[in-house]
């Protein structure tokens, strides 16, 4: 179980950069000009956010589960705030309160304001810059698995 969510992560992370890398001439984004993305653009980050939230997803559902498990502890009952803040003891996440403005930006992301280029921007342009911390915890999370996990 934890090495499947560990490639999971580890796919969803390698595409994360890409879009990362991909976008980096067109952020910071402002508000003109999301009415008027190409529709290449609109593509790359529509890819971007699905990438954004699917590693949040793969961390939070999977991997977390992973850590409690190795570490004999129950996560039924907990809540997410509470499951972070278990992580962060436990030495997998260096800061839960992090994590949970990235699940935050990433909660607000999976929204479409059509109307509101401002708030597209702004939510876009949060998630872009949370990426290095995205990568940090997914990162501390696979070093914490790796180090426990047996080795073949």
């Amino acid at each position: 179980m934890a090495t499947q969510a560990l490639r999971a992560a580890e796919g969803c992370a390698r595409r994360l950069v890409r879009s990362q890398r991909a976008l980096a001439a067109q952020f910071p984004l402002v508000p003109a000009t999301i009415g008027a993305l190409a529709p290449e653009l609109e593509d790359g980050l529509d890819a971007f956010l699905k990438r954004y939230e699917q590693l949040v997803s793969v961390i939070q559902d999977e991997l977390f589960k992973a850590v409690a498990i190795l570490g004999g502890e129950d996560l039924r009952g907990l809540a997410r705030r509470e499951v972070s803040e278990l992580m962060e003891r436990l030495g997998a996440l260096a800061v839960a309160e992090r994590f949970r403005v990235i699940v935050a930006i990433r909660n607000r992301i999976a929204h479409v304001y059509p109307d509101d280029p401002g708030r597209q921007s702004q939510n876009l342009n949060e998630a872009y810059a949370a990426i290095p911390d995205l990568l940090a915890a997914y990162e501390g999370v696979r070093r914490y698995l790796e180090s426990r996990l047996p080795h073949p």
